[in-house]
């Protein structure tokens, strides 16, 4: 059985109305620019915000999925607590659903130095997911609930969907 990682925040990534989660290059806020490629950036503020994505779960999962969330701050203290809301769909099932199938909350620390890549796993329910379904997501900064937040925006590079498959 191997593990695989598959990115899962391209071009129909789509962040809420609230203005304060958005993509931007990576040039803006980083020091130098030489590899610039969008990311999605989340204010510091006191709300939830979110970006919104889908993609199709693997033709080869079996199981062990979790949700990976590489991201930086320029902050060198406090806490990203991180919230990865999902509904994993199957042919013949409605798309138009008002809740999540599971809510999954992750609280990371802010790294120490500027700029350096986190990486926080949310481990999902492996029977939520059956190979070739399209899976919805919601990723979120909840400002409202972050316990000494980070006093910064943060800055996400990749949200990974890992699993093993057979």
């Amino acid at each position: 059985m191997a593990t695989f990682r598959v990115p899962i925040m391209d071009a129909s990534v789509k962040p809420d109305g609230s203005g304060d989660a958005f993509f931007e290059p990576y040039s803006v806020k980083a020091t130098n620019d030489f590899f610039d490629y969008l990311v999605a950036v989340f204010n510091d503020t006191g709300a939830k915000d979110s970006i919104h994505g889908k993609f199709p779960v693997p033709g080869d999962y079996v199981g062990s999925p979790k949700f990976i969330v590489r991201w930086t701050s320029t902050a060198t203290s406090g806490n990203f607590q991180i919230d990865v809301d999902y509904r994993s769909v199957a042919v013949g099932e409605s798309l138009d659903q008002a809740t999540a199938q599971e809510a999954l909350t992750v609280t990371d620390v802010a790294p120490g130095t500027t700029d350096l890549m986190q990486e926080a796993e949310l481990a999902a329910t492996a029977g939520n997911f059956t190979a070739n379904d399209l899976c919805q997501w919601i990723l979120s900064r909840d400002g409202a609930t972050e316990a000494s937040g980070i006093a910064a925006a943060v800055t996400v590079h990749e949200l990974l969907f890992e699993y093993a498959d057979a």
